[in-house]
């Protein structure tokens, strides 16, 4: 019988495969792909938690004694939102460009309180912890996915939050997918997915069910064929520009200034695990 790791390692190993082939065809790899697309997440993250169901919940817990522990930083949606309120909160985070942003921002908000360290979990060393962990949309590409899961937990003191989609992203770009590649987009683990490890492991969660905004939004069709091409690995040609450009005139719907897909809100889940 398929274990719930082998389950993950097969959903990882398909996406992986599929996408190696499509980069292969381009004559390229996907080493550099959040340096190239950094710039475009941190506009399109950097204030979207206003409303965020995992930072109401975090904001509730962390006061000005507590450590966190922010896996996957990224940009630094959450590090930044928690330091004014936090005794201290270390970002890990392996991508330099995503970082650099993480750091110009807390520098322009005088947040002493951050540090950042340039490493991937699996790499990070052995002795970082925290009271509060919080690990956002991190876990999709993790193939070595108990030991990133263990570590996890003998970082943690108190609680360790692991944000994770029902459906990923991808799902709202999946028919260009299939229009430019001729196949159904593999997808990466859900957070059922990984709920479904965690049990198998004997680590039992709380799991909450929200909704979140999608956040895709561009502010003209150019920069969205742009940040497309990328999402897609597309050759970037002109008759490529111009296809995808006339599909997204269609698809793309107009709202305040800005393009966005004709889907509001993404299912989602906070899963805590208490120590």
């Amino acid at each position: 019988m398929e274990t719930a790791v082998q389950r993950w390692e097969a959903l990882i190993d398909a996406r992986a495969q599929q996408m190696d082939a499509a980069y292969a065809r381009l004559g390229r790899t996907s080493a550099d792909f959040w340096d190239r697309r950094a710039k475009m997440y941190h506009r399109t993250t950097k204030d979207s938690l206003t409303n965020d169901p995992l930072f109401r919940r975090l904001a509730s817990v962390v006061t000005a004694s507590t450590s966190v522990l922010d896996v996957g930083a990224g940009t630094g949606r959450f590090t930044l939102a928690l330091a004014p309120q936090a005794s201290r909160v270390t970002a890990v985070e392996p991508n330099a460009a995503m970082l650099s942003y993480l750091k110009q921002e807390a520098a322009g908000r005088n947040l002493l309180n951050i540090s950042c360290l340039q490493t991937t979990w699996e790499e990070a060393p052995a002795e970082l912890s925290a009271d509060i962990l919080v690990c956002s949309h991190v876990l999709y590409p993790i193939r070595e996915i108990e030991r990133f899961l263990v570590k996890l937990m003998q970082a943690t003191h108190i609680a360790c939050y692991i944000y994770m989609r029902a459906v990923h992203i991808d799902t709202v770009t999946a028919p260009l997918w299939r229009y430019f590649h001729g196949d159904e987009r593999c997808l990466p683990p859900s957070y059922i997915h990984a709920l479904d490890v965690l049990y198998e492991m004997g680590i039992y969660a709380n799991v909450e069910s929200v909704n979140l905004p999608t956040f895709i939004s561009y502010p003209s069709l150019e920069i969205a064929v742009g940040d497309l091409l990328e999402q897609l690995i597309l050759p970037d040609d002109q008759s490529t520009r111009e296809t995808l450009y006339r599909l997204l005139a269609d698809w793309l719907v107009e709202q305040d200034g800005k393009f966005k897909p004709p889907v509001q809100n993404m299912a989602s889940a906070i899963i805590q695990i208490i120590r």
